[in-house]
């Protein structure tokens, strides 16, 4: 081949049979979910027991049926913080999923810790870009190929370059490009007479868009990373996402049929989508003995009342990642005092509770492990005005994009315009009462995430560490000690943040 590395392809298949005579026709479902945090029904929706009744209602109707997840399994959330995942690979087990792809998250415990996991893992994963530094994927398989009929059923697995910037992936984790790797392996498919090739994506749609433009030969993209239910028709090619946490399930039926064309033989696909919702439905029991097991364990770990919040707090993905947050400041606020830092920064998207809490609420561990799940410690770095200023511009490089690495602060303000070019938004940064020295020294706490670079912030990669990672504390417990000290806390919007 000669994408400048070696694929390495493991093929499994249910019998060996020849590809499809002319004339043969079959029907196959896909069965999709991605991004999935949590085990158990919020507010009604989700839940991997309700989840598995949908499947085999789905599975016991389907000629030919394949199960698959888009990635983003193995964290964030305040189980994954205690177990690293490891409820999520039983219980996707029991699911009988039959192939993942890799997403960021998978990466949030570390390379090895996602080794593991994979390891435990009943189903394969299908890593045809993420590789080791052989040039090997670095877990499970580069791709996939299923007999289902008389249909050879071919996948493989792409996951965002970003990754380096979202996650924790490590030295020695490479990512290839996304369609140099798509040429080479749906070409490979096809070789191997692939009747029907389907990419598993952990991509932005946009990307995923540009994948179907740029690589002919691709039939299906189960996608992930947009929380968002999505199912878009382009240019012949079916793009599938099932929104989060098992919210929906996106069922795809697939009439097939091997035919003689113009230009010889050719497989014809005619699709038919919908997405099917878990509220309401009774759970698998078999699954719901597997969470509540889970849950029960959690239960006892976490809930211990620390204080309550005078004030209303506000999680949500579009408040943390879109301006000043109450919770935010609390958070900000705690990191700053807990290390006597001069100012502190943390991104929007480490916040994940997605939820709000009423004036007068108790808060608990619980709750303070399910805003801050990623298990990131609080490093205290030295950085020049200058350096200061330049991660807050790459805090708001993309506030259009509700991208996480929205700062929220502590012991500083500064005013921004979003409809200035990504770079030049920052007007004004005051620090202490006083505009902010580009060439003064500040004592900055902020999560060994950020000062790795991650979410964009590579100018605090050089920063010197006045206390480093083997010296730090889980930010969490910083939260939780906070709120426990004073009993009662009473953050809010402050003017510290302003938009012009």
């Amino acid at each position: 081949m000669t994408t400048g590395f070696r694929i390495f392809i493991a093929v499994l298949t249910l019998a060996w049979l020849p590809a499809a005579a002319l004339g043969q026709s079959g029907n196959l479902t896909l069965l999709h979910v991605n991004d999935v945090y949590e085990i158990a029904a919020k507010k009604g929706q989700g839940g991997l027991a309700q989840l598995m009744t949908l499947l085999k209602a789905e599975r016991a109707r389907a000629e030919h049926h394949l199960t698959t997840l888009g990635g983003d399994l193995l964290s964030p959330s305040v189980l994954s913080g205690l177990t690293q995942g490891k409820q999520m690979i039983e219980i996707f087990n029991a699911l009988s999923l039959d192939a993942a792809g890799l997403g960021n998250h998978e990466f949030d415990f570390g390379s090895e810790v996602l080794r593991r996991r994979a390891a435990e893992s009943k189903f394969p994963w299908l890593a045809s870009n993420t590789l080791d530094a052989e040039g090997r994927p670095l877990v499970g398989q580069a791709m996939l190929l299923r007999q289902m009929g008389p249909f050879k059923v071919g996948l493989f697995g792409l996951l965002t370059s970003e990754t380096k910037h979202l996650s924790s992936p490590g030295a020695g984790v490479r990512f290839a490009p996304v369609v140099e790797t798509a040429k080479a392996t749906v070409a490979a498919l096809r070789e191997q007479q692939a009747d029907l090739v389907i990419a598993l994506t952990h991509l932005d749609l946009s990307a995923d868009r540009a994948l179907v433009r740029a690589v002919p030969g691709i039939d299906v993209i189960l996608g992930g990373h947009d929380h968002d239910p999505i199912m878009i028709y382009e240019r012949g090619t079916l793009i599938a996402k099932a929104g989060y946490d098992a919210h929906y399930l996106a069922v795809i039926d697939l009439a097939i049929e091997k035919k003689q064309g113009r230009r010889g033989p050719k497989t014809v696909i005619r699709p038919q989508w919908r997405l099917v919702s878990t509220h309401g439905v009774e759970p698998d029991a078999e699954v719901a003995a597997i969470v509540a097991g889970y849950e029960q364990l959690l239960a006892t770990k976490l809930d211990v009342a620390l204080g309550e919040t005078e004030t209303p707090l506000d999680s949500r993905r579009a408040s943390v990642r879109g301006g000043e947050s109450a919770i935010g400041n609390l958070i900000a606020d705690a990191l700053r005092a807990a290390i006597g830092a001069d100012v502190a920064l943390t991104n929007g998207g480490g916040i994940r509770g997605d939820r709000i809490y009423e004036a007068g609420a108790t808060l608990s561990r619980k709750d303070v492990l399910g805003e801050l799940p990623f298990g990131n410690v609080t490093l205290l770095l030295e950085v020049s005005g200058a350096e200061l200023k330049a991660a807050l511009e790459n805090g708001v490089s993309r506030i259009e994009d509700t991208a996480g690495r929205f700062p929220q602060v502590s012991g500083l303000k500064f005013v921004f315009n979003p409809a200035r070019p990504s770079g030049s938004r920052i007007l004004e940064v005051v620090v202490a009462g006083r505009a902010l020295d580009p060439g003064g020294r500040y004592r900055l706490a902020t999560s060994d995430y950020i000062a790795n670079g991650g979410d964009g912030y590579a100018v605090l990669k050089g920063a010197r560490r006045l206390i480093d990672a083997s010296a730090a504390k889980l930010m969490a417990t910083m939260v939780m000690d906070h709120i426990a000290a004073q009993k009662s806390v009473a953050p809010k919007i402050e003017g510290r943040i302003t938009k012009r």
